[in-house]
């Protein structure tokens, strides 16, 4: 008699189980994979406003999957995809555009870098009538070299993020030694 009120309970335990909503699989792991895929594509350094919109979709979808409100999970991964994609080609494009730029810098570089040490030379054969600190500039030259022949690595490398990273600062390196040079009257 009691085994004949439980199997009402039981039964309805079953179907509250049986109806409860299932993860969308598919969807979450198309979403994954598209992440995946952004982050592959290195979307954080060459579209890192994309890749924030990708992974700031990415922590819903993460949040909602932890809450299990599977509910809206098809939606969210749809958008984590979406995002995603457009992270992965706005980091194509933001690639090429670095590599333009590092092709750029590679070539300028190393003109001003002869060009300061001309302007150098001039003031350290000035001597004490230099109106500049002819060793501290000669010290931020051996600095910018160093800088240079690192940015030549990373191009010869094909990293072009550092590449670039290390191309500009070289170039700002270079940029101040010249302007302190050329307001003393050093100019090349």
């Amino acid at each position: 008699m009691k085994l004949l009120k439980l199997i009402p309970v039981l039964a309805l335990a079953f179907l509250a189980v049986a109806c409860a909503p299932s993860i969308p699989q598919k969807d979450v792991d198309a979403a994954a994979a598209a992440f995946a895929d952004a982050k592959a594509a290195q979307a954080d350094v060459f579209a890192a406003d994309s890749f924030k919109a990708a992974s700031d979709a990415n922590d819903a979808l993460q949040a909602n999957l932890t809450a299990k409100d599977y509910s809206k999970t098809s939606d969210l991964a749809k958008a984590v995809v979406d995002a995603s994609s457009k992270a992965k080609d706005d980091a194509a494009a933001g690639l090429e555009t670095a590599k333009t730029d590092v092709t750029k810098l590679a070539a300028d570089v190393p003109v001003l870098a002869d060009l300061v040490k001309k302007e150098l030379a001039k003031a350290v054969k000035a001597g004490k009538k230099a109106k500049v600190d002819a060793t501290k500039a000669k010290a931020d030259v051996a600095a910018a070299d160093k800088l240079l022949a690192d940015a030549q690595d990373a191009v010869k490398a094909n990293t072009v993020a550092d590449a670039k990273t290390k191309l500009t600062a070289a170039q700002a390196a270079y940029a101040a030694v010249q302007a302190t040079l050329e307001a003393a009257g050093f100019k090349g």
